[in-house]
């Protein structure tokens, strides 16, 4: 079983991410920390391939043939094989952190994963499908534990003031 990450992002300027950067910076107090931050839909699809090339060929196929995940007009997509959690720091000690908010109920897209059952280019090889909203935030920090602190702050609402990207009742966050 081999799993492939596809994370479409849109083509235009996400007025959700920017929203969200806008609030975290001036209302959460992040001014200074917060660099960058961008939002993906996440799907991690479960495969039965040959080879890991294959199943990067397959979920590409997928997102480029099919209207499952992608709408070519307004999306973009990337495949890729593991999570990168982080990244090593730039020259101006900047960290890039990810953190993938499911629900906390559980992952599966069930409807999804009937579409990809019956697609010919899935011809069946498509086992399981999970989904979520996967946050790249990128953070000014001395170290990458303190930037995965930082992340866990902005990320894990805890009252007005704190956290913002996921509700803590019925989200999971896995942070990088």
């Amino acid at each position: 079983m081999r799993e492939i990450e596809l994370l479409v992002t849109l083509k235009i300027p996400d007025v959700t991410a920017l929203t969200a950067a806008n609030t975290i910076r001036r209302r959460l107090g992040y001014a200074e920390r917060l660099l960058a931050l961008k939002r993906a839909d996440y799907y991690r699809l479960e495969l039965e391939t040959e080879t890991e090339q294959a199943a990067c060929d397959l979920v590409t196929d997928l997102a480029q043939r099919t209207n499952h995940f992608v709408n070519p007009n307004k999306h973009a997509f990337t495949v890729r094989t593991a999570r990168q959690r982080l990244t090593p720091p730039s020259t101006n000690g900047a960290f890039e952190v990810e953190v993938l908010i499911t629900d906390a109920e559980g992952d599966r897209a069930p409807d999804l994963e009937q579409a990809l059952a019956s697609d010919r280019i899935a011809q069946g090889r498509v086992k399981a499908v999970h989904v979520g909203v996967l946050w790249t935030l990128t953070l000014r920090a001395d170290s990458p534990q303190e930037a995965v602190e930082l992340a866990r702050d902005i990320a894990i609402t805890r009252a007005r003031d704190r956290g913002l990207l996921a509700n803590p009742h019925f989200q999971s966050v896995q942070i990088g």
